[in-house]
């Protein structure tokens, strides 16, 4: 049991290292304002006894939110406890930015939410830093005062703010816990070059080598008789691996940034998300003795409930535990990836939750009834808040999934020629609220609605945009933009219409009655919408953004993929990436038609639709190797197999995010 919450070292009681310590560490990490629960999708096929309704169809499961959280804090502890173990709770970095609620409140809900769970420590994320010092000062604030019985202690060994900053004094490279007895060292890291590179620190402040200011505090703290040493990562799973576990002296990393869900084959058994390895990673330190490893997925969804085993010497014994997923009785189904869901039958309910409660990581939680009061405090201010004018647009602007479909409530001849305006905003939005990206690419079924003339609310975006997809970069050179294209063109005629590619920064034609490699042709570039529109060179590298569900792959971006290693999540969700541009310009309008991305459609009929600027002038381009070249886009359209087109996509599901 934990004994004392924070112990100076001018105060530290020697204690003598003669006997073992059995830690159990509940952890978290990436939970990025996501303070309500999240609705996850479990494979129906796997569930026994469901009605051909239920099984038809997604089930869908709430894990989570700080209210069920909490909960499952208390009750994990309590069962560690009353086992003989002793317990921390840690929280590896990235609490806020990227839901409404970190717009609305700047830290405040995320700071009170974290108080009433009461963490022992919590290190620094690179989103921390988002806003500047300020910013980050004042949550740290909130995060200590909030709630009176309890003031999180904020490590950051490589963070060195600069003299004037108002994190001065702020944040500690380490703090000593006493532990059953015991006393463990925990010691905060933050990922160095992202957060300087693609964060907002303010000038001065810097971080350092994440791997020497590790092991510059680990050898402190050994130096004071702290024989067992945990470090709070904010660095990703394989740095952890490859870097902080092969530090002197460490025994735990608890980490963050990678957003990895670790488990077994008992995890595989969901259908979430990849399995980035085990829970707890087992390896070895540069004393050579065992290291425990592990990460707690993302958005409290899950609680790490990490078991440590020290021996007498302050060394690891055993590392042990699992994931466990607090989750709602109320489970629910509906169309795969549709925002809209209903309550299924009692008998369907009890195949699931008996599904669940097999896997021995499934916990059914009820939310703690205090801090589900407090965040309904700031739910009912958000939804108030949501109504709230943003911007506005002069004129509708037209929602298609792609030209002349009709999916938007326009007469198809307003979106026949180029596709619908409002997808084409969105991506525009993307690249501008994402300041590392070139261009920009979005689905058509990612977007919903039309934006219609008048105020647009924040809420509205959400409608728009009502997937819990997020922004993510990736490094494309430009012949994988061109089979990027090619890919969402092809699925879009064969499988689903959704994934017909609007572009921001990318410009070309399309002709649906090509075969996939010859549909998308004439790509244009304009990194950033700025300066001349360009041939794309096949051969360079272009930095995209798009959202998280296609550059996982889906909608039959599989060429995405091939750039995995290079995907960079900014966790902002992409609704609240577009109300934040809408906040930025105020008045919404139709980008201009030479920058639309589809700027010349064959459609099923062969006829030519929209040649857009290029009907006009003559354009001299340098092809991709599968592409041809014409000097001249008023001769001879019939021999332009150029002009892209994304063929019958219609009549296909309209499910695609």
């Amino acid at each position: 049991m934990l004994a004392a919450k924070f112990l100076g070292f001018a105060l530290l009681v020697r204690v003598t290292r003669a006997t073992p310590l059995s830690l159990t560490i509940l952890h978290t990490n990436d939970h990025h304002s996501h303070l309500e629960a999240n609705r996850v999708e479990i494979e129906a096929s796997k569930i026994a006894g469901l009605s051909a309704q239920a099984s038809s169809n997604a089930i869908n499961v709430e894990l989570g939110g700080y209210p069920r959280i909490v909960s499952g804090y208390a009750k994990l502890k309590n069962d560690a406890e009353t086992a003989g173990r002793s317990v921390l709770k840690l929280h590896a970095g990235d609490a806020i930015t990227g839901t409404a609620y970190y717009s609305m409140f700047k830290g405040e809900a995320d700071a009170k939410m974290m108080s009433l769970l009461c963490f022992d420590a919590f290190t620094l994320g690179n989103h921390e830093f988002d806003d500047g010092d300020q910013a980050l000062a004042n949550f740290i604030d909130k995060l200590q005062s909030v709630n009176a019985s309890c003031a999180t202690p904020v490590v950051a060994a490589n963070v060195v703010p600069a003299a004037t900053s108002p994190l001065v004094g702020k944040l500690s490279k380490s703090v000593v816990l006493a532990v059953g007895g015991q006393q463990v060292g925990i010691v905060g890291i933050d990922v160095r070059n992202k957060t300087l590179l693609s964060s907002s620190p303010s000038a001065g402040t810097t971080l350092t080598d994440e791997r020497t200011a590790a092991q510059a505090e680990i050898d402190m703290l050994l130096g004071q008789s702290i024989d067992k040493i945990v470090l709070v990562t904010h660095m990703g799973y394989d740095s952890d691996m490859s870097l902080m576990a092969t530090l002197r002296g460490v025994d735990v990393v608890i980490g963050g940034d990678s957003h990895s869900l670790l488990g077994d084959n008992t995890t595989r058994e969901v259908d979430f998300s990849p399995i980035h390895g085990e829970y707890a990673t087992v390896m070895r330190n540069a004393d050579g003795k065992l290291v425990c490893v592990v990460q707690a997925w993302e958005y409290n969804k899950a609680i790490g409930e990490l078991e440590v085993d020290f021996d007498s010497s302050g060394d690891v014994l055993r590392c042990g535990g699992q994931p466990r997923f607090p989750y709602a009785s109320q489970i629910q189904s509906g169309r795969r990836r549709s925002s809209q869901a209903f309550v299924i039958n009692s008998s369907d309910t009890a195949s699931v939750m008996s599904y669940l409660d097999a896997t021995g990581q499934f916990m059914l939680v009820e939310e703690d009834a205090h801090t589900a009061a407090e965040l309904s405090s700031y739910q009912t201010q958000v939804e108030a808040l949501k109504q709230e004018t943003i911007a506005y647009a002069p004129n509708k602007i037209c929602f298609d999934r792609w030209p002349g479909q009709g999916a938007g409530s326009c007469p198809i001849a307003e979106t026949q020629e180029q596709g619908g305006g409002a997808c084409q905003l969105v991506a525009q939005a993307f690249l501008e609220v994402t300041k590392a990206a070139d261009v920009a690419i979005q689905n058509g079924g990612g977007c919903r609605t039309d934006i219609a003339a008048g105020n647009f609310s924040h809420n509205d975006a959400y409608t728009m945009l009502p997937f819990s997809n997020t922004l993510v970069t990736l490094e494309l050179t430009g012949g994988q933009i061109k089979a990027v294209l090619e890919d969402a063109a092809d699925f879009g005629i064969t499988d689903s219409s959704g994934a017909f590619p609007y572009a921001a920064g990318l410009r070309y034609d399309v002709n649906r009655n090509e075969t996939k490699g010859n549909r998308i042709t004439f790509i244009e570039v304009r990194p950033r919408l700025s300066g001349a529109w360009m041939p794309i060179d096949s051969s360079a590298t272009y930095v995209v953004v798009t959202n998280s569900y296609i550059a996982g792959g889906r909608d039959g971006y599989t060429t995405f993929t091939d750039a995995s290693g290079s995907l960079r999540n900014t966790y902002i969700e992409y609704a609240e990436g577009f109300a934040r541009y809408c906040k930025a310009v105020g008045t919404l309008v139709e980008p201009s038609r030479e920058d639309f991305s589809t700027q010349g459609y064959i459609d099923a009929a062969g006829q030519v639709q929209g040649l857009g600027a290029r009907s006009t002038t003559t354009t001299t381009v340098t092809e991709l190797p599968d592409q041809q070249t014409s000097s001249s886009w008023g001769v001879g359209i019939g021999a332009l197999p150029l002009l892209l087109a994304l063929s019958v996509l219609g009549s296909l599901g309209a499910s695609s995010a």
